[in-house]
């Protein structure tokens, strides 16, 4: 009788180079058609906040311009290049971004994504 080994192509996956937040495909559907996200630090807890801006936002232009980062969408992930947060992680965290992956779930409460620093995968 075979044991099915757990599979992780569902799993919400954010790699953290030393320039860019990576996330992978099943992140994908919450930026569909988002072209501006806004990202924060809770230092705190060690997580990073990751909210899409939606056309609704811009028009109320609910976040600081300054505050908004580019997002491109490719095929098989969703990029966020932004080195002053890479920075403020690796405040966080007391090391370096090196590639390292983290889970990511989503808020439903404050609508975005969150990435836990405290368990790298």
């Amino acid at each position: 009788m075979y044991k099915w080994v757990k599979g992780n192509s569902f799993n919400k996956i954010a790699t953290i180079y030393a320039g860019n937040i990576t996330l992978n495909v099943p992140c994908i559907n919450l930026f569909e058609g988002a072209k501006w996200c806004v990202v924060g630090i809770d230092y705190d807890n060690k997580k990073v906040g990751i909210k899409v801006v939606s056309k609704d936002d811009l028009d109320k232009k609910t976040f600081p311009e300054d505050a908004m980062n580019k997002v491109s969408i490719g095929k098989s992930f969703i990029r966020i290049c932004n080195k002053s947060i890479i920075k403020e992680i690796a405040k966080a965290t007391k090391k370096r971004a090196e590639g390292e992956k983290f889970g990511v779930s989503y808020n439903s409460k404050e609508k975005l994504l969150e990435i836990d620093l405290n368990s790298p995968l």
